[in-house]
């Protein structure tokens, strides 16, 4: 990897790495970028420049290439503390508008510099993933799969030659100043959360607004995460150039079949999304075909280590129904297992329940496809309300209270009884 130092409009080689003085701008040159930055550390522009190099495979094996499709794809990025020093260099075009935290133009970035190196990453790849787009697609699409794909690709894990694109963080500690679920969790509890309709329907915007980016990216994340549409997400890739409603016919054509089942398993995700949260686990079994319940008592296994999981049935509108459950699960292992039945471990709280509770919801079968906001998913303890009149074709489905990112380690069933309320 090769450093330069830049001064004024000339540019000095240099083999001593000292701190870099007010008026210095560090070059670093990597295989798939050429970095211009006055960050001081320079270890940080090193990460940064591995980082990047370490994320472009990945992302062209995400877009299911070869490697040869990169031909001779480079960016020259600028990551930026003083904008002030850039301008007077001429390394800002006139041309590129202001933006609040990058901007990509063909194969050239922009990226203010953040408080933390992960988001400064963040949004080095970020931007890096539209110049990609461009330069494999001619295009990156409408505004919700630009930003969205961008922010699928540039949420990562480690750094350097270890990054791991496309991965959730696992704590707000691993991803400070990043701020995405935030912004989700206060819309999901001010029930201000949109549809997927009402995401695809976004429009330009220069703002750098994080709730765009945040259910863009969440959109990009569901089509990615079920196998049945992940094929029609890297298909309509291609059609990157076409940036109006065009494109999104084309999608929702495609997955026409599916789309009452993907707004479903959206309204869930939407309610859990969170630190820590795994499409392994958080997949949910739904089918249109699911046969009405025909009223005969019901067994249902749940498990702890699962995210929502269905009975397999649909409720039929006006049925009333008795819910009763048994069993014991653990949760952890450390420093020992922790034990709870149905009603919870009282003793410790997720989302204002017991760790441990037995959790239920009704998800209706029908949506409304106009709706600009999705309805918020109604969850209660099974203990705590046992009858339920069903007042809609429904789902029912079942979770152990606890966090998304703390499944791995549980372990046990309960079983659920499923009957007529006598």
């Amino acid at each position: 990897m090769q450093s330069q130092l830049i001064f004024g409009m000339g540019i000095i080689s240099t083999l001593l790495v000292l701190p870099l003085k007010a008026e210095e701008l560090l070059v670093k040159q990597g295989r798939y970028i050429h970095l211009t930055t006055d960050i001081a550390s320079t270890e940080e522009a090193e990460s940064l420049v591995e980082s990047f190099d370490a994320a472009v495979p990945q992302w062209i094996r995400f877009w299911d290439l070869n490697e040869s499709a990169l031909g001779d794809f480079q960016v020259r990025a600028h990551v930026i503390r003083d904008k002030v020093k850039f301008n007077q260099r001429g390394l800002i075009p006139a041309t590129v508008p202001d933006f609040p935290f990058g901007y990509a133009l063909d194969n050239q970035i922009w990226v203010l510099a953040q408080k933390s190196e992960y988001y400064t990453r963040h949004l080095l790849l970020h931007e890096g993933v539209h110049s990609l787009a461009y330069y494999l697609f001619n295009g990156a699409g409408p505004t919700w799969f630009q930003e969205g794909s961008a922010e699928l690709l540039a949420t990562h894990e480690g750094s350097g030659n270890g990054i791991r694109v496309n991965r959730i963080p696992q704590t707000r500690e691993q991803a400070p100043y990043w701020g995405r679920f935030k912004r989700m969790n206060q819309a999901t509890s001010d029930g201000q959360v949109p549809s997927l309709p009402a995401v695809l329907d976004y429009q330009p915007s220069l703002s750098g607004d994080v709730a765009t980016y945040s259910w863009s990216w969440a959109a990009c994340m569901i089509l990615t995460s079920y196998p049945e549409y992940r094929g029609t997400f890297i298909a309509t890739a291609r059609q990157g150039k076409e940036t109006g409603p065009g494109f999104n016919r084309q999608l929702q054509t495609s997955l026409d079949r599916h789309w009452p089942i993907l707004a479903a398993r959206w309204r869930l995700a939407c309610h859990e999304l969170d630190y820590g949260f795994d499409w392994q686990r958080e997949r949910v079994a739904l089918s249109a075909q699911d046969p009405v319940w025909d009223g005969n008592k019901l067994k249902v296994e749940v498990r702890p280590d699962q995210g929502w999981q269905s009975c397999g049935i649909r409720i039929p509108a006006g049925a009333n129904i008795r819910l009763s459950a048994t069993g014991e699960i653990t949760l952890a292992q450390k420093p020992k297992p922790w034990i709870s039945q149905p009603p919870g471990i009282t003793f410790q709280y997720h989302r204002g329940r017991p760790l441990g509770q037995l959790l239920y919801c009704l998800l209706p079968n029908a949506n409304d496809p106009q709706a600009k906001q999705i309805q918020p998913l109604k969850v209660q303890g099974i203990m705590e309300q046992p009858f339920i009149n069903v007042p809609e074709y429904s789902w029912l489905l079942f979770r152990v209270n606890d966090a998304c990112g703390k499944l791995d380690d549980n372990g046990g069933t309960y079983e659920v009884s499923v009957e007529v309320a006598r």
